[in-house]
């Protein structure tokens, strides 16, 4: 069994999300057909509707905002274009105007995996988006933690393009940190969700190993927020549970 099919069958909650995706597109597509009008907006209150009647949260982190079902427009974008191979431009300018975002992103990011190091990342994203600030780069990696989240690329190749990501915009040094933690706990949460990670010490490890891998100088995300993430991403299979078990029972640090 391949690491990818693996994973993805230890995450029954991924398969529901990935479920409450697919029926999204098909609805889309069948109003599409129908000749109906249809808007960024309307796509949105669909997958929020999907998600719910599915009975599961949207693929996010540890704060629910009011932009979240916005931001799970590049999980559909990415089902739609690289699981279900829907052809964007064979339905005209209308699905292009309500993927426009997500399209822009997905340019992005195929350049930043293309490059092996990080030298002419930025002269190629600049190319696309012009000048970035912390809103962009911090969707560039919702999109490819969103590829890796669906086994879409591997460990390896999202840690190379975030870490040159990271590298190629050196003056947001301080605030990447901030931006990553999503990625490093959906990879952890990935590798606590199939039992290859089984211990605090193995989740430690593997946290402050992504942290370096990555090039950055603050710390690593704290237990609490990994497991968190995890149960939502990937529900309480594996040692999830167990781990987080563990995590809440430890004393809580006094403040210094």
């Amino acid at each position: 069994m391949s690491k990818s099919v693996k994973r993805m069958s230890e995450a029954p909650l991924k398969r529901l999300r990935l479920r409450a995706y697919i029926n999204v597109v098909a609805d889309l597509i069948a109003e599409l057909g129908a000749g109906n009008n249809v808007s960024r907006e309307w796509v949105i209150r669909e997958l929020k509707k999907a998600l719910e009647e599915t009975r599961v949260e949207p693929f996010r982190g540890i704060r629910y905002s009011s932009e979240v079902y916005e931001k799970e427009l590049i999980s559909l974008y990415i089902v739609a274009t690289r699981i279900l191979r829907l052809p964007i431009k064979r339905f005209g300018k209308v699905l292009e105007d309500i993927f426009s975002n997500e399209i822009c992103l997905d340019k992005v990011a195929t350049v930043i995996k293309k490059h092996k190091d990080f030298s002419g990342v930025r002269a190629a994203i600049d190319s696309y988006l012009g000048s970035v600030d912390e809103v962009v780069l911090s969707k560039i990696i919702r999109f490819i933690t969103t590829e890796y989240y669906l086994d879409l690329i591997d460990e390896n190749e999202a840690l190379r393009s975030i870490s040159n990501l990271v590298k190629a915009y050196p003056e947001f040094s301080d605030r990447f940190g901030r931006m990553v933690k999503f990625f490093i706990a959906i990879v952890v949460g990935s590798k606590i969700s199939s039992s290859e990670i089984r211990s605090r010490m193995d989740l430690e490890m593997k946290k402050k190993a992504l942290t370096i891998a990555l090039g950055l100088s603050g710390g690593a995300p704290s237990n609490e927020y990994i497991i968190d993430v995890a149960k939502i991403a990937y529900g309480s299979g594996g040692y999830i549970k167990r781990l987080s078990e563990q995590v809440k029972s430890l004393p809580k640090k006094s403040p210094t």
